[in-house]
């Protein structure tokens, strides 16, 4: 599967469901820009009657700009994803506390949205060129010339 993601009803359907995708553009803000196509390998099964799990992984690459020197660099994206899938009408009702959960209308499931959700997820809060980029050096404080310390640090 590529470009042309469509949604589709996980209610109705054999399992599991296998996807390679191919995704030319996403439609992300505050990220930077796609430089490679989002490759994902990713695998739907169906655990109960309203619970499925999508299990895969997601590689891409984004140019952005280091948040220091404002020089453009790479920001590679390799990730794992290990989600339980669940039905937005459940949202507000569910109560099982789990971290990676992913709410959508499972009649309409649209995998583009799971995919860039995981991937605004995944985007590092910071990014920078070198882990020190226009890191400030601590000023050094200038010593003072003081002619009796010699003898007060005799004296103490």
């Amino acid at each position: 599967m590529s470009e042309n993601i469509k949604t589709f009803n996980l209610k109705e359907g054999a399992f599991p469901i296998r996807m390679n995708l191919l995704l030319e553009d996403i439609d992300l803000e505050n990220i930077g820009r796609l430089k490679n196509s989002v490759c994902g390998n990713i695998v739907i099964s169906l655990i109960s009657k309203d619970l499925f799990r999508c299990e895969g992984s997601i590689n891409t690459v984004f140019i952005d700009n280091c948040q220091s020197c404002l020089k453009d660099i790479e920001v590679s994206l390799n990730f794992k994803c290990n989600l339980v899938l669940k039905d937005e009408a459940l949202m507000m009702d569910d109560d099982s506390n789990q971290d990676q959960t992913h709410y959508q209308n499972l009649e309409y499931f649209d995998v583009k949205q799971l995919i860039q959700e995981e991937i605004s997820l995944n985007y590092p809060n910071i990014v920078k060129c070198e882990e020190d980029c226009l890191e400030i050096e601590p000023i050094k404080k200038e010593e003072k010339n003081l002619p009796f310390k010699k003898i007060r640090d005799l004296i103490d």
